[in-house]
């Protein structure tokens, strides 16, 4: 088992025009850092994983559920399993922290 991890040892891969990730997990849980670039977007979707997270860097507008809001460095989200969430606007580069458990497979 690893108890450090290397940048060069994280998962890369774009999950959407615009929308890329750096992946690193355990056995129950995974770390997603996404960095979503100007004019990039994430579709409404859901998973059975819960999500949380938190914004590092830049400004987008995120909507969970029913709920819309433009979020900016230190606010944090959480995201059950099942409820739809996406990203509509991506108002400046941005990089977000998620936590997904269990750890989500497509994402590895």
């Amino acid at each position: 088992m690893m108890y450090f991890i290397d940048e060069a040892d994280m998962s890369k891969k774009s999950i959407a025009p615009g929308v890329d990730i750096a992946v690193a997990g355990g056995e129950k849980a995974q770390m997603s850092f996404v960095t979503l670039n100007p004019g990039g977007t994430v579709p409404m979707h859901n998973h059975p994983h819960e999500q949380m997270g938190v914004v590092l860097e830049g400004e987008f507008v995120m909507v969970i559920g029913d709920e819309s809001r433009t979020i900016k460095p230190g606010d944090k989200y959480v995201i059950p399993g099942g409820v739809d969430h996406g990203v509509p606007e991506v108002i400046v580069k941005s990089v977000a922290l998620d936590i997904f458990s269990p750890p989500r497979e497509d994402y590895a």
